[in-house]
């Protein structure tokens, strides 16, 4: 039996409650190996097709999400969630943040946790600085390039459908009765005005006042079987809950990739806002010489065209590859 997070909303936090996207989140959870919904198979499908992706320098990154089968540190959890949508954002915020504010939120995931070894990566953001925040985003930046770009337009779309789901039940039924809908379990109690939470692990209730501070609810498209409350101090509170089982997830075998292959699709796409050969690498995750490979036989295609720019070359779609994406912004997708 676990317990529940009984989280005290005052009128001012229901006032202030929304729904919102975050990158970073769908990505940590989509790469945690923990439980899922019972009978959703999405997230091992998008998985199988994506792991050997993993850029070198990010393998750290995923073995640091999976360190605890339900818990997540929390430096890995966007610091601005739902920001205009952006990882870029997110990312930024997360290099920004003070070494301070860092060290204690890494202790408090270690207490929680209580991994008998730490990993080393983790020791290593807690008691580093500056240099070690940048490199543990240009990571993540690497890991969604690398393994969630590509079919993040369909992923984006199911999330969006599930907001506007979540808000057109909140205009019959109020914000905070939606939110107890979200998964089940919650419950929204309207006369103590507290949403209970279930917690898998945790014994007992624990009370939480929100204290003004708002709420925002984040779907996640490969969420895990609970809903993920961020309460620590100094964040907005957020609740992380899992999109429905119907998730769109895109396919290799899509219709772009079946017409000038799953590597030349890749790099169409990465190519979508131009780049140089190097961009193009850490994009995809490969080495120059493959990236450069990809560009010639893009370029030989005309679907690309490449101009040098003092030691650099820069590629950037022609009129026909802007057509082809234009017809397949995300692949073909499947249930």
């Amino acid at each position: 039996m676990g317990g529940s997070i009984l989280l005290g909303c005052e009128a001012e936090d229901l006032a202030s409650m929304r729904l919102a996207i975050s990158p970073l989140r769908n990505l940590v959870d989509a790469l945690h190996d923990g439980p899922r919904p019972a009978g959703d198979t999405a997230r091992d499908r998008w998985w199988n097709s994506v792991r050997r992706r993993v850029p070198h320098r990010a393998i750290p990154v995923v073995e640091l999400i999976n360190a605890h089968p339900r818990f997540i540190p929390l430096p890995l959890v966007p610091y601005v969630p739902g920001v205009a949508d952006n990882l870029g954002a997110e990312l930024d915020a997360l290099e920004a943040v003070s070494q301070e504010r860092l060290t204690v939120e890494v202790d408090l995931y270690l207490t929680r946790a209580g991994l008998p070894k730490p990993p080393r990566a983790l020791l290593a953001l807690r008691d580093g600085g500056v240099r070690e925040r940048r490199e543990l985003a240009a990571a993540m930046r690497a890991l969604f390039r690398a393994c969630m770009a590509d079919s993040w337009d369909g992923l984006r779309a199911n999330l969006r459908r599930d907001i506007a789901a979540r808000t057109e039940q909140a205009a019959s039924l109020g914000l905070a009765a939606a939110a107890g809908a979200l998964h089940a379990g919650i419950s929204w109690r309207g006369v103590e005005g507290t949403l209970a939470i279930p917690m898998p692990g945790q014994e007992g209730d624990a009370r939480v006042a929100l204290a003004g501070r708002g709420l925002v609810l984040a779907p996640s498209v490969f969420g895990l079987d609970h809903v993920l409350p961020v309460l620590a101090a100094h964040r907005q509170p957020t609740l992380v809950y899992p999109a429905p089982p119907t998730t769109l997830l895109a396919r290799e075998g899509d219709g772009l990739g079946a017409l000038i292959g799953q590597g030349r699709a890749r790099a169409l796409r990465a190519i979508r806002t131009g780049c140089t050969t190097g961009e193009l690498a850490e994009r995809l995750g490969v080495s120059a010489p493959t990236a450069s490979e990809h560009a010639s036989a893009l370029r030989n295609a005309d679907l690309i065209v490449s101009a040098r720019q003092g030691r650099r070359v820069r590629h950037s779609l022609t009129d026909l590859g802007d057509a082809l994406m234009s017809a397949n912004p995300g692949g073909a997708v499947v249930r």
